[in-house]
């Protein structure tokens, strides 16, 4: 006798729950105080707190992620461990993860997406693909997810750079000093979760903790490692140690940094008519087919005349 949908179902969510009895009995330390979150501060723990605040999904799968980085911190992949650390401080540091609670991350979407196309394919009877396809797509999806982030962020800040650039030189001139109408710029930032105003305000914040202007510059550069941030930081820096005027300076780098934007947005634009050739080619193929196509068949079958 076949079982139903609902059978199958439930036959699964008897084996998710045999497994979690299973994980919890032979699997967790015996000190379950080693699974508690490490305490953590200042943008890391405004991000976390945040995060489980606004969703409860979060909330729901955060202990089994917690299981997931207590394990992940046993296993030897320094290599990898710092590529995502990189990353991860690329991306703004989300959800205030450590590079070990991403891999917690990654072991509860695979147990999620897993259990889910299980339940699927017992459901629509897809058979085994599915659930390898789930488990793939839990592997896959939170490095998508983490890399895209990385990369909005820094498009954002090298977008926001000259424009914040010419205002800081505004204020500079009509009588404010650097850190001064850096903190006017911030103030008056209409979008205060803008990548850019995230990393001027911890700017500041670094500079109000005792760190000098040159330190909390060279922070800034390590968070956001692109180009122009890289030579804004470089150039501020030269100037403060030469005791050229800070204003000229910022104002040739606001020049050179919408100068480059400009080069970027005509390199895209430049290599939109070839990304942009094989979707027309497809479409003027289809076109014809459509327009021509039974004449086509007709004559193929020599029935045109």
């Amino acid at each position: 006798m076949a079982l139903s949908a609902t059978a199958w179902l439930a036959i699964a969510l008897a084996c998710a729950a045999a497994f979690g009895l299973l994980w919890g009995t032979w699997f967790l330390p015996d000190d379950l105080s080693a699974l508690e979150e490490p305490p953590l501060r200042g943008v890391r723990q405004a991000h976390r707190q945040a995060a489980l605040q606004s969703s409860p999904l979060l909330r729901i799968i955060w202990p089994l992620i917690r299981v997931g980085a207590y394990y992940a911190a046993r296993l030897p992949i320094a290599a990898w461990r710092e590529r995502q650390s990189v990353t991860l401080r690329v991306a703004g540091e989300p959800l205030g993860l450590s590079p070990d609670e991403f891999v917690g991350l990654l072991f509860a979407s695979i147990v999620l997406s897993s259990l889910s196309a299980l339940g699927f394919s017992q459901i629509g009877d897809l058979g085994l693909g599915v659930v390898l396809l789930g488990i793939l797509l839990g592997f896959i999806l939170p490095l998508l997810w983490l890399r895209d982030r990385a990369d909005l962020r820094m498009r954002s800040i090298n977008r926001g750079l000259p424009q914040a650039l010419d205002l800081i030189v505004l204020s500079m001139g009509a009588g404010l000093d650097f850190i001064g109408a850096v903190r006017h710029v911030v103030e008056k930032w209409s979008d205060k979760r803008d990548p850019l105003c995230e990393e001027l305000s911890r700017f500041l914040h670094e500079l109000g903790l005792g760190k000098t202007r040159r330190e909390a510059l060279e922070d800034f550069a390590y968070r956001a490692p692109t180009g122009l941030v890289r030579a804004f930081v470089s150039n501020a820096i030269l100037a403060e140690q030469r005791g050229t005027p800070l204003v000229e300076t910022l104002h040739i780098q606001a020049e050179v940094a919408r100068t480059r934007r400009f080069q970027m947005a005509e390199k895209v634009a430049g290599r939109a008519n070839v990304v942009l050739l094989l979707p027309l080619m497809f479409i003027f193929s289809s076109t014809v087919l459509i327009m021509f196509g039974s004449l086509i068949v007709r004559g193929l079958r020599g029935q045109l005349f």
